[in-house]
């Protein structure tokens, strides 16, 4: 009897045993299925997603006053010349064929972009006489973009004041082209419905027409990168001194760090002339006349915001100097 018990107990055992090491099994298997549809399943997503990616916008082309005339075309098959590279473009002096004009092409690079549409038309509505206008902006379908713009005959201020033309020690020249800067930039500060900081304002950035007319150019066009290629612009802005000393983000640029950077320009711009002096009134002669601008300069390149003057004072300021000197001749 004892035997026969034990041999049941031994056959219950044994079929226990079979059936746990088939239910281990059939558990492991279900694990492994599962598991090997989680892996499939994000690749599954990731060959949608592919398919499902957008394809790149078709290149557009948006026209403003003066460049009604310009076609995608036109841009695109101009013949150009290099004559100014950063790190976020490239700018052409080009020829249309069709008019036979000469448009500034800037180029901007991909990876630079940033801004909406919102923005150009609103870049490309702004004109002032001594702004440089948008004629046209153009959009590539792999983020590429063109802004053409006028070309001015006579270079730019950097160019004028390193080769110290006689015109760079015009009196006249000088006056026109402080007042005219000065304006251009208060135009942005005071004359539009939202205040545009120029923000990179230098020599190479006034351009100069036939008369010697300053027209200011690279106005927004922070507004059109993104955040890297403005870190970018502002130190080398810092590199050539033309950056105001609390000025850390563009987004913290304002009428005041224009004027630092204003007074750097005006105190270049004098270096070419000789400006010594004992001071006194303005006016009577060229060379106290010269020496009233140098004030204006070291005025606006305090190092304190809050004494620098704002632009409707310099120009009142300048423009006074103009009207004493005029009197004298």
């Amino acid at each position: 009897m004892l035997k026969f018990m034990l041999l049941v107990a031994s056959a219950a055992i044994f079929v226990l045993l079979l059936i746990s090491i088939f239910f281990f099994f059939f558990r492991h298997k279900l694990s492994l299925t599962e598991h090997r549809h989680d892996v499939e399943r994000p690749c599954n997503d990731e060959h949608n997603k592919k398919e499902h990616t957008p394809p790149p916008s078709p290149p557009s082309l948006a026209t403003f006053e003066g460049g009604e005339d310009l076609t995608i075309d036109e841009i695109l098959e101009a013949p150009g010349e290099v004559i100014g590279k950063s790190h976020y473009g490239t700018l052409y002096k080009a020829s249309l064929q069709s008019t036979q004009a000469t448009r500034l092409l800037r180029f901007l690079r991909p990876g630079a972009g940033g801004g909406e549409y919102d923005v150009v038309r609103f870049l490309g509505s702004i004109r002032h006489r001594n702004l440089v206008p948008m004629l046209g902006f153009y959009a590539g379908g792999r983020g590429e973009r063109l802004l053409v713009h006028p070309f001015y005959g006579q270079g730019n201020l950097a160019e004028l004041i390193r080769e110290r033309e006689s015109e760079s020690k015009n009196w006249e020249v000088i006056n026109k082209i402080s007042l005219g800067i000065a304006r251009a930039l208060d135009h942005l500060h005071n004359g539009l419905q939202k205040p545009i900081p120029h923000g990179n304002l230098k020599s190479k950035n006034i351009l100069l027409d036939s008369n010697f007319e300053p027209h200011v150019s690279d106005f927004g066009l922070h507004l059109l990168l993104n955040a890297a290629a403005t870190r970018e612009m502002l130190k080398v802005s810092a590199a050539s001194g033309y950056k105001a000393p609390e000025l850390i983000n563009m987004t913290d640029a304002d009428e005041r760090t224009d004027v630092f950077s204003y007074g750097k320009i005006l105190l270049e711009l004098l270096s070419a002339e000789e400006t010594g002096g004992d001071g006194g009134d303005c006016g009577g002669s060229e060379e106290r006349t010269l020496r009233c601008l140098l004030q204006i300069g070291e005025a606006c390149c305090s190092s304190s915001p809050d004494r620098r003057p704002d632009f409707k004072e310099v120009i009142a300021k300048i423009a006074e100097i103009g009207r004493i000197e005029m009197d004298f001749r």
